[in-house]
């Protein structure tokens, strides 16, 4: 073999890299928040009067003990090069904020601490749940987004993104609508208090 074809040889690679589209790199961006309420219960019994009586959350006719919102923003840039257009600079960003019940510091009573406690942990992780549904959304998008190939317009790419972004937050919706009536809001899950 000759020096040319060894070093042929080396190079492919090489170049084989530099001809993939290094700019379509997407990138999910995760926040996660905790907002809480205080109740301050002094014994068992007080505990879900005070959910009821400070929970920020009510909704649909109804009141919640806990809840999960998540937002996803999808952004990237467009570029028309050589009659295709490319997408480049991909971000999705999803916030996910939990608002769950906390007891005051002013609670003492172990029993009432230890009721909350197998409570709270079974809301928290039912809540938890419900945020993987955001983060699994917007991964589900930065991924769909970054595998678009080029096409001849972008204005028909932009289009292509929203309405892809926008089906899989609906079905991620759906996700958390189900999970909610297989679950019957926590329940089955243990994050009931009486």
């Amino acid at each position: 073999m000759t020096i040319n074809k060894k070093l042929a040889l080396l190079w492919l690679p090489i170049v084989l890299l530099l001809s993939i589209n290094l700019n379509t790199k997407a990138e999910t961006i995760e926040t996660i928040e905790y907002k809480n309420y205080i109740i301050s219960p002094r014994f068992p019994q007080e505990i879900k009067p005070e959910l009821m009586r400070n929970t920020p959350i009510r909704e649909r006719g109804g009141t919640f003990n806990g809840h999960t919102d998540w937002y996803i923003d999808w952004q990237y840039q467009t570029r028309q090069e050589t009659g295709a257009c490319r997408i480049h600079n991909i971000q999705t960003k999803v916030h996910v904020i939990h608002t769950l019940p906390a007891l005051s510091k002013n609670v003492t009573d172990v029993q009432t601490i230890t009721v909350f406690n197998k409570f709270n942990n079974a809301l928290t992780k039912h809540e938890k749940n419900h945020g993987n549904n955001g983060l699994f959304a917007a991964r589900e998008i930065d991924k769909a987004i970054s595998e678009i190939q080029p096409q001849q317009d972008c204005r028909y790419i932009s289009r292509m993104i929203n309405d892809i972004g926008n089906a899989i937050v609906q079905k991620y919706i759906f996700a958390d609508s189900e999970y909610d009536r297989v679950t019957q809001n926590g329940l089955s899950e243990g994050a009931v208090i009486y």
